[in-house]
């Protein structure tokens, strides 16, 4: 979207700090949105319900407080944010409510309740577990990491992004390839290339279930080159018919909003047609 001759840039990937990891309220996200230019954000907390997955605990905080995920907590997150909307939409903001569920083989029945009672705006699958450890945690990456060769951690990677796709439940995977947010430092530099020969079944997939890829930003933030994912995936989606669903900051603080979005934005070119006023 182009206003005038500037862009209009949008965050789709933001959690608040309903979100057990991330700090800061939805007020101070739309201030620092505000801030900084935007013109549309949607907050996707977490929420990451594996019962075997025991790091994420089940949990949501609410009102400072961790307590269980359940349907009455996630409608507190819905009305905040729909709070938000009313107030921040006369100062020239968009404000969107989304979710980001870690998915997880046998999750469908309740994903597909949770959203027949919230129907979020933006719905996020992301793989955060493989074996039910988690891979993009700083503190259990190695024991995720330890019981499998690269070659078979991409194999059981992509396998489950493959089901979160069949699933037919999420409008956009997350993070394609987070899986080197941490994997660099256990595997080294191969892990670049491991989604060789194994993306592009999954990429076909997307394509054919209308499922988006995002491009989110925060891959930077931990020291790497590109964003989630790799230009190389960027450029093997595009071909395949996957459309870019939105860029993501993945921001767990509000200073992280629209991180280096400028850049990303002459990336995902489909977002912002020319238009000629």
């Amino acid at each position: 979207m182009l206003h005038g001759n500037n862009l209009a840039l949008a965050d789709y990937h933001i959690h608040p700090d309903f979100s057990i990891d991330a700090r800061g309220s939805i007020d101070d996200y739309c201030r620092a949105a505000i801030d900084k230019g935007l013109a549309e954000i949607c907050f996707t907390t977490h929420y990451d319900s594996n019962p075997k997955a025991p790091q994420s605990d089940g949990m949501i905080r609410i009102d400072g407080t961790k307590v269980p995920l359940s349907f009455e907590a996630i409608g507190r997150y819905a009305d905040a944010v729909a709070g938000a909307s009313e107030k921040y939409s006369p100062e020239g903001l968009e404000v969107q409510c989304g979710i980001e569920v870690g998915y997880y083989p046998g999750c469908e029945e309740l994903i597909v309740e949770l959203f027949n009672k919230f129907p979020f705006h933006y719905k996020l699958g992301a793989i955060h577990d493989i074996g039910d450890i988690c891979l993009c945690c700083e503190h259990l990456f190695k024991n995720c990491f330890s019981r499998l060769s690269l070659e078979d951690m991409a194999d059981k990677y992509f396998g489950l992004v493959a089901k979160a796709v069949n699933s037919g439940l999420f409008d956009a995977i997350a993070h394609l390839d987070v899986y080197k947010k941490y994997g660099m430092r256990y595997y080294g530099d191969a892990i670049l290339t491991i989604h060789r020969g194994r993306v592009e079944p999954i990429l076909t997939l997307m394509a054919a279930n209308g499922v988006g890829v995002e491009l989110n930003t925060s891959a930077l933030r931990k020291g790497h080159s590109e964003y989630y994912p790799s230009m190389e995936i960027v450029n093997l989606a595009r071909n395949a018919g996957v459309h870019i669903a939105a860029l993501g900051s993945d921001a767990h603080t509000p200073a992280d909003v629209g991180f280096d979005f400028d850049s990303a934005a002459t990336i995902a070119y489909e977002l912002f047609p020319y238009c000629d006023e």
